[in-house]
């Protein structure tokens, strides 16, 4: 009896472990860095201002888990749903508040927080399509097969290297003959890059939206 369900057990292990994938060996596409006009690693605390109006500046976590957040409210006196900008406020985070962290919420848990009013017509979804409400098909319609699967959320991880620019300061300062054969296999300086996208789901309908990247690892 065991052995006559052997080959359904096997099937259904085959099928759970095609349905995850490994990190992509890619950087997240540029159609999934943005939301209301503001974009992960080219916007910092400076131009989010300008772009969108002052907001009031928090902070959360702790050690490498320290960030520095500003939050907007996607309608004037609403605080339903909430579009939240951060940046890394580690040891690895950057001088002026590069953003690293776009998080867009529907009724986020607990108190509701301290916003400001996003100025009206900013894009409310990435410009590959990705936004609030799409289903758990839409989504991987969108992004593909998922790293991870849970109860209530997909989560995609991106791994990739981005060569510096070779006017930037960091190239100057890496572009040494110690430092390419002791980080770069005596190659161009580069940065490590990592990437996360994270959806939530209730009911089938996304309720969260998560972006994150990361680009200030090296050697």
């Amino acid at each position: 009896m065991i052995l006559r369900f052997l080959p359904l057990t096997i099937c259904l292990v085959a099928s759970t472990a095609r349905a995850q994938a490994k990190p992509r060996t890619a950087d997240l596409p540029r159609a999934f860095r943005s939301l209301a006009g503001v974009a992960l690693n080219r916007d910092s605390a400076r131009s989010i201002r300008l772009k969108l109006g002052a907001a009031p500046a928090s902070h959360v976590g702790s050690g490498h888990d320290s960030y520095v957040t500003w939050c907007y409210r996607a309608q004037p006196g609403d605080s339903l749903i909430t579009l939240e900008l951060m940046s890394d406020n580690s040891d690895m985070g950057t001088r002026g508040h590069a953003l690293n962290v776009i998080r867009r919420r529907s009724r986020p848990p607990g108190r509701a927080p301290t916003c400001s009013d996003l100025p009206a017509g900013r894009p409310l979804s990435t410009p590959g399509g990705l936004r609030l409400g799409l289903s758990r098909t839409d989504v991987e319609r969108l992004l593909g097969v998922p790293t991870r699967r849970a109860g209530d959320s997909l989560h995609y991880e991106f791994i990739s290297k981005e060569f510096m620019d070779r006017s930037s300061a960091a190239y100057k300062h890496w572009n040494t003959p110690t430092y390419r054969k002791e980080c770069f296999a005596g190659g161009e300086p580069y940065s490590d890059v990592g990437a996360d996208v994270t959806v939530v789901f209730r009911d089938d309908r996304a309720i969260e939206i998560r972006l994150e990247r990361y680009d200030q690892a090296t050697c």
